[in-house]
């Protein structure tokens, strides 16, 4: 249950100038960190990333993603620290993450804060869900999906907000061809029946820039003082160590592969081979045992 907030002394809202999937997170992983939002206040990112598809942090990528589609299209893939499922990134969508104590921590009250500044500001009705995401009325279309990590006494809620975006570039991406191949126990995204976004009932005032804006107005009201800034992630990643390090793992394939859960994967022959900690543990044929479980590795299977 979430308790009563009135309004607080000091907010914070961080714009993050780059476009880039990985230095983002990693950025916000820093924040989830270092920031102490108790003392230094409750903390507002906004950020958008150029192609990418996100998923989980217990997720499959082999069951979840088109991986040929997305290095086709040099679609960025990456596994973020939070659970929850897959989505897709572009230039089209803003990426919204709430920084606060574990006790402030309230998702029903952050969506719905999202849900009546969106809803005041644009054309569209959007409302919270009770799985915890945005849809846009009518038509329960999934317009965000949302995600949380705990660590220390602090949390962060963020979600992936939907302003513009080519609806079968994105399907196609979080289609895998190889989801019936892949036995697991993995978390699985749950495909919304419908998906939409604000331009679909908006299309002249909505944007990825005014939805910045009125989000940050929204996030001011519930505070006495707010300090916004521009933050150059890029040259963070360069310079600061927590955040060089937090990127530097997010980019590395033991992240990204190395940690799906253990998994079996049906061969075209039918052979059920054993996948762990992303390579071959088991197979008939000897000489891939202990091999990465790769696109190239599949297409001799």
């Amino acid at each position: 249950m979430c308790s009563v907030a009135g309004r607080k002394t000091l907010g914070r809202i961080v714009h993050s100038t780059s476009r880039c999937i990985y230095e983002n997170l990693a950025y916000e992983e820093h924040l989830l960190r270092t920031h102490d939002p108790e003392r230094e206040g409750e903390l507002m990112m906004m950020w958008s990333n150029r192609p990418a598809v996100v998923f989980g942090r217990h997720q499959n990528p082999w069951a979840e993603v088109a991986l040929d589609e997305a290095a086709r299209r040099h679609v960025a893939v990456a596994r973020r620290h939070s659970g929850g499922g897959t989505v897709y990134h572009d230039e089209g969508n803003l990426n919204i993450s709430l920084l606060t104590s574990q006790k402030a921590h309230c998702r029903k009250r952050n969506l719905e804060m999202i849900a009546r500044a969106i809803n005041g500001r644009f054309a569209v009705k959007v409302v919270p869900t009770s799985r915890d995401d945005l849809e846009m009325q009518p038509g329960s279309r999934k317009c965000s999906g949302t995600a949380a990590r705990i660590v220390r006494g602090r949390a962060y809620h963020h979600m992936t907000m939907l302003v513009d975006v080519d609806l079968a570039r994105l399907s196609g991406i979080l289609r895998s061809d190889l989801q019936t191949r892949v036995r697991s126990t993995a978390t699985r995204s749950v495909r919304a029946p419908a998906v939409g976004y604000l331009r679909q009932d908006d299309a002249r005032g909505a944007s990825v820039d005014a939805l910045a804006a009125c989000l940050a107005d929204a996030w001011r009201e519930g505070f006495e003082k707010v300090d916004e800034t521009r933050v150059d992630v890029g040259e963070a990643t360069r310079t600061v160590e927590g955040v060089r390090k937090a990127i530097d793992e997010l980019r590395d394939w033991e992240w990204i592969y190395g940690r799906t859960p253990a998994f079996e994967f049906e061969t075209r022959g039918g052979e059920l081979i054993k996948i762990r900690n992303g390579r071959v543990a088991e197979a008939r044929d000897q000489s891939i045992v202990g091999e990465r479980f790769t696109r190239e590795l599949i297409a001799v299977l």
